[in-house]
């Protein structure tokens, strides 16, 4: 166990059952927020249409064959 969790469980002993019990109820609901990150709202199509754009480059030469396949092409 770390130096900082024994001092971090050292320090949490010190307090009574409530203090522990809300700190315990706290910390599962920090967990369970950051667990859930994405917002409850919903994203339109008409947002997503084209979120991508000029984010993803096709190279000039994407139609054309591949050296590796030139045996099974021809």
């Amino acid at each position: 166990m770390s130096p900082l969790l024994e001092k971090v469980l050292a320090e949490v002993a010190q307090l009574d059952r409530k203090e522990q019990l809300q700190l315990v109820s706290y910390l599962v609901n920090r967990w369970q927020e950051q667990a859930n990150p994405l917002p409850d709202k919903k994203i339109s199509r008409k947002n997503l249409f084209g979120c991508m754009q000029g984010k993803i480059k096709i190279a000039a030469d994407f139609n054309e064959p591949l050296d590796d396949f030139a045996e099974y092409m021809g």
